[in-house]
């Protein structure tokens, strides 16, 4: 018996070394380079939420700021200039894009919803940037037959070092009720943190 609990307890420090000894070798960090160009691209989640988030262009008809939000019908002229195809742009170190977060609600029911923290990979090349998008602890509305947008901005550092960037945000449905009462809160946390 004690022959059998000493050859199982030396099978599971050489199994433990060696799952160990595999965890590091997946989760070893890649020194990144400088390069003159970096492929940001913008992906999207979905939890319990039934439309697409894509990216555009602004259409330089009206001159907007970083964080604009708004919704129109989708028969009314808008500020949606060209789709950015796949969601991915060129961008060099040491400069700022700005562009357009868009959700079409082709369907008869109000969408409410918000957006979790982005994620950045690899994470190696998530130093020195900085983006302005959705994730600012607020919920969002979309009326029925509306074009939901957001101006966002993407800032890289000069010496932003790596050649690729995914940003990546999950988008989460939620109910009206919901979205009142995390609305009522947000007001009276920010009114007594104020005081």
């Amino acid at each position: 018996m004690k022959q059998l609990l000493f050859g199982l307890f030396c099978f599971m420090i050489v199994f433990c070394k060696d799952q160990n000894i595999d965890v590091e070798t997946k989760t070893e960090i890649k020194e990144p380079i400088k390069t003159n160009s970096v492929r940001m691209s913008i992906q999207w989640e979905y939890t319990n939420f039934p439309l697409e988030m894509k990216i555009y262009e602004l259409s330089g008809s009206v001159p907007m700021t970083v964080w604009t939000t708004a919704t129109i019908p989708q028969d009314q002229k808008s500020p949606i200039g060209k789709e950015i195809e796949d969601g991915e742009f060129l961008m060099k170190p040491g400069t700022k894009k700005q562009f357009l977060l868009v959700a079409k609600n082709d369907l008869d029911k109000e969408i409410y919803f918000f957006a979790a923290p982005h994620s950045a990979l690899p994470v190696e090349h998530s130093f020195g940037f900085k983006f302005k998008c959705l994730c600012v602890n607020h919920a969002f509305f979309i009326p029925p037959k509306h074009f939901w947008y957001r101006v966002v901005e993407i800032r890289t550092s000069p010496d932003f070092l790596g050649d690729h960037l995914t940003l990546r945000h999950n988008l989460i449905g939620i109910s009206k009720a919901r979205m009142n009462e995390f609305t009522k809160a947000s007001k009276e946390t920010i009114h007594s943190e104020h005081e």
